[in-house]
């Protein structure tokens, strides 16, 4: 996956790097949508499913690295801060776990969309970008959005639980804006990560006597494809994106996941969460058209 060299420069085309950052990280949030409908569909326990999907998105990644990332491209993991946003990106996923086990889907989903708050102000301390004007009112409109979504489902549960969300959200956009404020290509760390979960998982498989999935092919797609294409593209976001901007596009999947389970399961959402979909995508988008307009402006007046 090398970089299209018009955009890779210094003197690239900053609404041409955003425009890239963006389909990019639509993209990413796209094929991330279709993981819980393709773990629907394997009919697996929850061990296999992460073994699976982390052994899978590893052994991938690493592949593609060294298909593709020979020549001084992209490496497997970009130095000190590289393994330190990998780290990140692994300790997320077992708060991640946790909260999966410790408090109800709702509440997850809806703690999980503050990342991009996090996101704006870890990009202004720690990066020193201020989020734009367009990015700080997508940010409300966005939560709501989601609120709309699993508002119905939110429901008092464990504080650990509800922590382990929060811990998670703030994790990924801590990784986000490290990867940003170094401008190294870290498009593999969050896919290698996906191998602590994995060999956590592996005790609990054994234990039950091997892989539990009644199609495992499903699995097999979502953890050889679905799920290192998705991650790549997104954890390669910041290369040409603010953070909270990449964080946004983690929120494509709140909204089509559902679509999805509507289309292939029969399971129609609320009209609420129709609404806050809605919401979101064209939140997403007037928030995307805003931010390229004003960075074509000052071309145009040059």
């Amino acid at each position: 996956m090398p970089l299209p060299s018009s955009l890779a420069g210094p003197k690239a085309d900053d609404a041409a790097r955003y425009a890239a950052g963006l389909s990019l990280i639509f993209f990413g949030g796209l094929v991330l949508s279709i993981d819980i409908p393709l773990i629907r569909l394997s009919e697996s326990g929850f061990a296999t499913v992460v073994f699976v999907r982390g052994a899978l998105s590893f052994l991938v990644a690493v592949l593609l690295w060294a298909l593709l990332g020979r020549g001084g491209r992209a490496p497997l993991i970009a130095g000190r801060l590289g393994l330190a946003v990998t780290a990140l990106y692994a300790l997320a996923t077992l708060t991640f776990l946790v909260a999966v086990f410790m408090t109800k889907a709702a509440n997850l989903v809806f703690i999980l969309a503050l990342n991009p708050m996090f996101a704006a102000m870890l990009s202004w301390a720690i990066a020193g970008e201020r989020p734009s004007r367009a990015t700080l009112l997508a940010i409300p409109a966005t939560l709501l959005g989601v609120f709309l979504i699993v508002g119905a489902g939110l429901e008092g549960s464990a504080w650990l639980g509800d922590l382990a969300a929060l811990a998670t959200a703030f994790l990924i956009a801590l990784a986000l804006t490290l990867a940003r404020r170094s401008r190294q290509d870290m498009r593999y760390a969050s896919a290698i990560a996906a191998i602590v979960p994995a060999l956590l998982a592996l005790p609990f498989v054994i234990a039950g006597g091997g892989l539990q999935s009644e199609a495992i092919g499903w699995l097999v797609l979502n953890g050889g494809i679905v799920m290192p294409l998705a991650l790549i593209c997104l954890a390669a976001g910041p290369m040409f994106v603010p953070s909270p901007v990449v964080s946004m596009g983690y929120l494509v999947e709140t909204v089509l996941a559902p679509v999805w389970m509507w289309m292939i399961f029969f399971e129609r959402p609320s009209a609420l969460s129709l609404m806050g979909g809605g919401l979101i995508v064209v939140t997403l988008l007037v928030h995307a058209l805003v931010e390229l307009r004003d960075r074509r402006a000052p071309q145009r007046a040059s």
